[in-house]
């Protein structure tokens, strides 16, 4: 595809796009914090108590934390390698981010019933398929011959990453059924995931 005007990371059409995920992505973050209530007129045992139990929220705020962040870097190296985009991938990325901004609705019911099964399993299933559709998003690219063959490996690497999340929450869903704090768990291969790969990229 020959280039017909400037660079496309420098047309109207992407920067708004890009402003407009960032903006979703901050909203969506925002949404987070909002979940984790403090109740007035809290004093001595009644605090440390109300402290002691709000460990499930904060665990819920800080996985959810460390899941849109993980996505934000994501999108962020994908479109940075990005030559051009096409309306297939605009929607993609729509539907991705109608995921992103509904992370904060499971998140709390994690927090609130994160010894209930359907809780644990809407989170996996909601992170599972925006790891899907950032994957598809990549895959699109790559087909499509929107990234340069110079940063196609880089570009394969990010995909593999995100097939690696996206497995690993619809794994957690039978998993869940059976045990909603070993479906919890079984969320920290993600992050052993993400420490590995770096080392495996480096060899």
């Amino acid at each position: 595809m020959e280039a017909t005007g400037p660079p496309v990371r420098e047309s109207v059409e992407f920067t708004r796009i890009v402003a407009f995920t960032d903006g979703v992505f901050a909203i969506a973050i925002t949404l987070l914090v909002l979940s984790l209530e403090v109740p007035a007129d809290l004093r001595g045992a009644d605090l440390h108590e109300f402290l002691v139990d709000s460990w499930p929220q904060l665990f819920a705020y800080f996985l959810s934390f460390a899941v849109i962040g993980r996505f934000w870097i994501s999108h962020h190296v994908i479109f940075s390698l990005l030559e051009d985009f096409d309306r297939r991938l605009i929607v993609l990325n729509l539907v991705y981010l109608s995921l992103v901004v509904l992370v904060p609705f499971p998140t709390e019911l994690l927090g609130d019933y994160g010894d209930q099964p359907d809780s644990v399993v809407l989170y996996a299933a909601v992170v599972g398929t925006a790891a899907l559709l950032s994957w598809l998003m990549v895959r699109t690219s790559l087909h499509r011959g929107y990234v340069h063959t110079e940063q196609r490996v880089r570009a394969q690497h990010t995909a593999a990453g995100l097939v690696g999340a996206t497995v690993v929450f619809y794994i957690s869903i039978p998993v869940a059924l059976l045990s909603p704090l070993a479906g919890q768990l079984f969320w920290l291969v993600m992050v052993l995931q993400g420490r590995v790969s770096p080392r495996a990229r480096a060899r």
